[in-house]
């Protein structure tokens, strides 16, 4: 509701909104998600972030981007060896930001896919490997970035 309410004070002033969304609204169940695949979330964070994008993308002058960060330094001692997705640092976004906000519709943005304890590792080398058992923790997250990289290039 807060999303929706929003959208209509931009649309009252002819501002454009840019949503934070997430990879977590796909499915989930295959990975490499384009901005185009349909999306059926499977725990809340996603449900909610599906609400938010629904508003905004009813609203013409808007941008969704469906992130995939997380803080630096990676804040685990332990990352999972069996859940794939796109993991940046929140500073990379800062870097791609300007270079997006300037396009409409849904932008899938994040890093190289790989798993939690593939990305944990390169910034912390005493990184602990532990397997997800968690079903509302989705294995195959991973979005594909074409359209990032055709816009970043």
């Amino acid at each position: 509701i807060g999303t929706a309410n929003l959208v209509k004070i931009c649309k009252k002033y002819a501002v454009k909104i840019i949503f934070f969304s997430t990879n977590y609204v796909y499915k989930c169940t295959k990975g490499n998600y384009r901005e185009t695949d349909g999306i059926n979330p499977i725990n809340n964070y996603g449900l909610s972030k599906m609400g938010g994008e629904s508003s905004v993308l009813m609203y013409k002058n808007s941008l969704v981007l469906r992130i995939q960060m997380t803080e630096k330094p990676f804040a685990y001692k332990k990352a999972f060896t069996n859940v794939y997705s796109n993991y940046m640092f929140h500073e990379q976004m800062v870097d791609f930001l300007p270079k997006l906000i300037n396009h409409y519709g849904i932008i899938n943005v994040g890093g190289k896919p790989r798993s939690s304890y593939q990305f944990a590792k390169l910034h912390y080398k005493k990184t602990i490997k532990s397997k997800n058992k968690n079903k509302k923790i989705p294995s195959k997250q991973t979005m594909n970035l074409n359209k990032l990289k055709k816009i970043l290039n």
